[in-house]
């Protein structure tokens, strides 16, 4: 875990790096300075700073990890001839529409997973002089960098373990985000009016950055995050950074958002995560269904499945499901809600189950 982690804080320190040499101007930057043009609308940037961050943070992978495939924002996926099994899902530059008006919430964001699951992430925001990193199993950092120099990352301060937000406390923040698309952000509006009174919230927080969002509920800036259709690399790095400082976490069931969104979530949000469900109109859907299992050591079995499988609250997560357990005298009644396409990834995983 040590060495992914090395190759995903350099990494991000070598995009975070590009960003630093944004023109120190008192007004936002205009085309001249960025050789800018727009994706799916005119509020979705795409800069020459991205590209420059996205091709540092590639030639880090390339040279540690030749093996490896990556998929990125600006160029999409890469593969390779034999594949090492590990794949990286970077943001060269979260936060661009921030980092052209001048304001500081951006960062480049990095992290790989293996089989399934994420092992490394690194976040660097060279504007805040902050980086936050973390690896599975091993808990979430950060540090304060101070700026940074092209290809010369300062040494960071000693690193503080990072261990969410403080509970109960008054004033609750939730952080958000919302969609370029009209139709999908009435979607976000409804369903946050009913996370803030689910959940007690005193206010709502936009940073313009889900991987710092993600990362401030890590650190306890923020009580609770939860946004709607974001691409895999925009949640990727931020979600096992929160993971790992003990935050509850769902990461979308889909990839990409495009036509298949999902919810990114974190923290405590008044109404368990699994029951935050998609867009009516959503081709694919989440589906919940309840099966049992014959068994008179159900205590034992449901054991043996929270050992195999990732814990998410009092259940755990098999192919993007939430899936809970209730031990009876003669079985074990399984509830399980999620994707709908990933149904089948589920039955196999637990074969014993009659659903």
């Amino acid at each position: 875990m040590k060495a992914f982690l090395a190759v995903a804080r350099a990494a991000a320190e070598a995009g975070a790096a590009q960003l630093a040499q944004r023109p120190d101007t008192l007004t936002p930057l205009g085309l001249d300075d960025l050789g800018a043009m727009t994706k799916s609308s005119g509020s979705d940037w795409v800069t020459d700073f991205d590209r420059r961050a996205e091709d540092a943070i590639r030639f880090v992978l390339q040279s540690y990890r030749p093996h490896d495939e990556i998929y990125g924002e600006e160029y999409g996926a890469t593969t390779v001839a034999e594949p090492s099994g590990y794949r990286w899902s970077i943001d060269p530059l979260d936060g661009t529409t921030n980092f052209i008006r001048g304001l500081p919430h951006y960062c480049s964001s990095v992290a790989v997973q293996y089989q399934g699951r994420w092992v490394a992430a690194a976040i660097v925001a060279p504007a805040l002089g902050r980086s936050w990193w973390a690896t599975a199993g091993g808990g979430a950092f950060t540090s304060q960098t101070g700026r940074l120099e092209v290809g010369l990352p300062t040494d960071p301060a000693e690193p503080v373990r990072l261990s969410g937000p403080i509970l109960e406390r008054s004033g609750r923040l939730l952080a958000s985000g919302f969609a370029y698309d009209p139709a999908r952000r009435g979607f976000q509006y409804e369903q946050l009016q009913r996370l803030l009174t689910a959940g007690k919230f005193s206010d709502i927080r936009r940073t313009g950055s889900a991987a710092l969002d993600l990362c401030m509920v890590a650190d306890g800036t923020l009580d609770a995050y939860a946004e709607y259709g974001l691409q895999e690399y925009d949640w990727a790095a931020g979600a096992l950074i929160a993971q790992e400082a003990g935050v509850p976490v769902r990461r979308p069931a889909w990839q990409v958002s495009d036509t298949t969104a999902d919810w990114t979530l974190a923290g405590t949000l008044g109404i368990a995560h699994h029951e935050l469900d998609v867009d009516p109109d959503h081709p694919v859907g989440r589906t919940q269904l309840t099966g049992s299992v014959e068994t008179a050591d159900g205590a034992g079995w449901i054991a043996e499945q929270l050992q195999r499988f990732p814990r998410s609250g009092d259940g755990v997560v098999i192919a993007d499901f939430h899936v809970d357990f209730t031990a009876n005298s003669s079985h074990v009644t399984v509830t399980a809600t999620g994707p709908l396409d990933r149904l089948e990834i589920l039955q196999q995983q637990l074969e014993a189950v009659r659903w």
